[in-house]
């Protein structure tokens, strides 16, 4: 069971990236712009689940389904991914509104 969490999120990234190549959205219309947005948009989760982590407010729990990894104490490797999962399907949505 352990993994399982990540493997669905790399899964669900996956399928974003399909429904990217069908429409153009983000990587396959401008590969630069959308890689330095992404990065933008996880720095800026990352440093706010940072935080939260240093005041108390956010911890991990326990899970069978998770790896185990943490990259920081009380911030699993999944918690990565899953922000870049969050960025990704909001620039995806944003893009086929606004086109």
């Amino acid at each position: 069971m352990q993994w399982v969490y990540f493997l669905s999120l790399v899964v669900v990234i996956g399928c974003l990236l399909l429904v990217d190549y069908r429409y153009r959205l983000a990587f396959f219309h401008d590969w630069r712009r959308t890689s330095v947005t992404l990065a933008v948009g996880v720095i800026i989760f990352s440093i706010w689940d940072i935080i939260g982590i240093k005041l108390g407010i956010f911890f991990s729990g326990q899970s069978p389904y998770m790896s185990g990894i943490y990259l920081l104490p009380e911030y699993p490797l999944e918690e990565l991914f899953f922000l870049f999962l969050l960025c990704f399907c909001t620039l995806l949505i944003a893009r086929k509104v606004n086109s």
